[in-house]
């Protein structure tokens, strides 16, 4: 049976959020100055434990301090309930930039998240391949700095995932190409949702699944009704796949955002069962 997995991005309206930006020295500061919550970071691990579901994904916006302090507390949270870090989130910069400085930077801001995911005891940072649209200079670019990355990563006892979802790895040619080039142990987090913006959702997913090793499980609603034969068709390919990594449960609105998680894990438990 396939754990299950929590992002952040499913309970952030709950969470409120963060956002950071680096001031003139480079450090990492949080600029949001309305940041509301209703459930903290630190009271998350025991809330998702009550549910089964031993596996977080943070994204790196819903950090409310990066101070050491804070972090260490979050851990001991984390291990206190019995719940591990698959990955943190990196949703920001852009690795497939053509602006050498930019890109440099964005390089040394992801290797800063990667530095804050090994203190928490992380297994994974998610990494994006850049928001340019996919050229061959463009996914080059990327493919270079996801290796920088990934060595990076390795060196400092973290491995690195990357995902289907901005503009330049939205389509399944372009990001198995990044993923051929960076010639490295990169994993693939296959998210149902970003398949959407793709011509062939289906198909996108059947071409991905082979490299994937963890799953977004975004389900599609009307009317607040789970659309059961979207996400049926996706659980089918999965269970006709080879896969064996872990699903995070991903929910897009703020409405009833915990009932939809848990009524979506307890529906896909029964689907691949």
């Amino acid at each position: 049976m396939n754990l299950f997995a929590v992002s952040t991005w499913s309970l952030h309206g709950a969470l409120g959020q963060a956002w950071y930006e680096s001031d003139i020295s480079g450090k990492r500061v949080n600029k949001n100055t309305t940041h509301s919550a209703t459930l903290s970071l630190l009271e998350l691990p025991a809330f998702v434990a009550k549910e089964g579901i031993k596996l977080l994904e943070i994204c790196h916006f819903h950090f409310p301090s990066i101070d050491d302090d804070y972090l260490a507390q979050l851990k001991d949270a984390m291990q206190s309930a019995g719940v591990g870090l698959a990955n943190v989130l990196i949703d920001t910069g852009n690795l497939s930039s053509l602006d050498d400085a930019q890109w440099r930077a964005d390089i040394e801001m992801t290797k800063g998240w990667q530095d804050v995911a090994v203190k928490l005891g992380a297994d994974s940072v998610r990494i994006d391949c850049g928001t340019e649209p996919a050229t061959s200079d463009t996914i080059k670019r990327s493919a270079d700095a996801l290796r920088e990355l990934v060595d990076y990563g390795s060196s400092i006892g973290l491995t690195t995932t990357t995902e289907n979802w901005r503009t330049t790895s939205v389509e399944p040619r372009d990001l198995i190409d990044i993923i051929k080039q960076v010639d490295r142990p990169l994993k693939l987090c296959l998210d149902f949702g970003n398949a959407e913006k793709t011509d062939d959702k289906f198909g996108a997913i059947t071409e991905l699944l082979p490299y994937a090793t963890s799953l977004h499980c975004k389900a599609n609603y009307d009317s607040g009704a789970l659309d059961k034969d979207d996400i049926n068709q996706c659980l089918a390919l999965v269970k006709a796949s080879d896969f064996d990594g872990f699903i995070s449960l991903i929910y897009g609105d703020t409405e009833d955002e915990w009932r939809n998680i848990v009524s979506l894990k307890h529906y896909v438990e029964a689907q691949l069962l």
